[in-house]
């Protein structure tokens, strides 16, 4: 049985997939299996996955007759994975050498059962690395707390942890039913340790970054991501986070559930931006219209996101300059 089974759900992603399998195979561990679950490319991801399982026989392919989504994708893989640790990746992500080691071993020496860690956050265009998702304050781990993860995935927050990816005890999954929302395919991952929290799990965050995660924008060139292949719809998101707030409202404390609230309200933001934007480009005056019935709520949305977007600009240009002198200080 394998130490850690790592799951990759993969659409269209025969571009960049295989970029994703070698920050795998260079780990410092090797007792691992890795599952590719092909979610109904229309490109050669699957024939590329079955190319690396043909030589690297830790590497399990699942194939999806149809396209149903990363949530989806996840449970498939999560049915067949036999590690004792669960590790997830995007096809369009990497790892750092020793990610699998640090949290595996962060995980066991606090007797937790879902451990987190920092993100690099990658330019999507250049595929430079342009800021991290949190400053480090320490090389240590903390125990994260409820609350916290709940203030971290607010629209004020600089970058949210709902994007994190875990690391969970398979045993503790299984043992609790907890699997990904298939109705979602945006925001599967918040729901999952809205989840996970919500069954007690025990969750530790390591300061220091071991993942590179290809953001949806580039702030260089002020561009989309070309790899982007799910559009965001915060109204599936909003009704899941809002029914997990019905079902565990009495086992809430009160701030949880107002921090809870608050993360809808957000959702509720960023539906009425995505709307306007839509009905915007179709020149749809009497969605416009419909739109600015709430000012306060579109105005905290735009607020909030050309906030984010500033931070990020500025972050993303003085962690630049930052590499840059360290380049020319080891130059000289």
């Amino acid at each position: 049985m394998p130490y850690v089974s790592i799951v990759i759900p993969a659409y269209n992603a025969a571009d960049f997939i295989t970029d994703a399998y070698r920050s795998i195979a260079d780990q410092t561990i090797s007792d691992w299996e890795v599952i590719f679950v092909n979610d109904s490319s229309q490109d050669c991801t699957l024939s590329v996955v079955r190319s690396l399982a043909a030589v690297d026989k830790r590497i399990k392919v699942v194939d999806l007759a149809l396209n149903l989504g990363p949530a989806c994708a996840r449970n498939a893989a999560l049915a067949i994975a036999e590690g004792e640790w669960i590790a997830m990746l995007d096809a369009d992500d990497r790892y750092s050498r020793d990610r699998l080691e640090v949290l595996t071993r962060a995980g066991e020496q606090s007797d937790a059962d879902i451990v987190l860690d920092n993100l690099f956050i990658v330019d999507p265009i250049s595929r430079d690395t342009i800021f991290l998702a949190f400053e480090p304050d320490d090389d240590g781990s903390v125990a994260l707390k409820f609350s916290d993860f709940l203030r971290n995935i607010q629209s004020s927050a600089f970058f949210g942890f709902g994007y994190f990816k875990p690391v969970i005890r398979r045993h503790w999954l299984m043992a609790n039913n907890i699997k990904y929302l298939e109705a979602l395919r945006h925001g599967e991952d918040v729901t999952l340790l809205l989840e996970c929290y919500a069954r007690g799990a025990k969750v530790v965050l390591l300061s220091r970054p071991y993942y590179y995660y290809c953001n949806q924008y580039s702030h260089i060139s002020r561009t989309k991501s070309p790899k982007t292949k799910t559009k965001a719809r915060f109204n599936c998101l909003l009704a899941a986070v809002e029914q997990f707030l019905e079902s565990y409202h009495s086992k809430l404390s009160h701030l949880e559930r107002n921090l809870i609230a608050s993360y809808c309200e957000s959702l509720r933001e960023m539906m009425i931006i995505e709307d306007l934007r839509s009905y915007l480009t179709n020149s749809d005056f009497i969605g416009i219209a419909g739109s600015l019935r709430n000012p306060v709520r579109l105005f905290k949305g735009i607020y909030f996101e050309k906030r984010r977007s500033l931070l990020h600009r500025s972050r993303a240009r003085s962690f630049l300059r930052a590499g840059m002198q360290l380049t020319h200080s080891q130059g000289g």
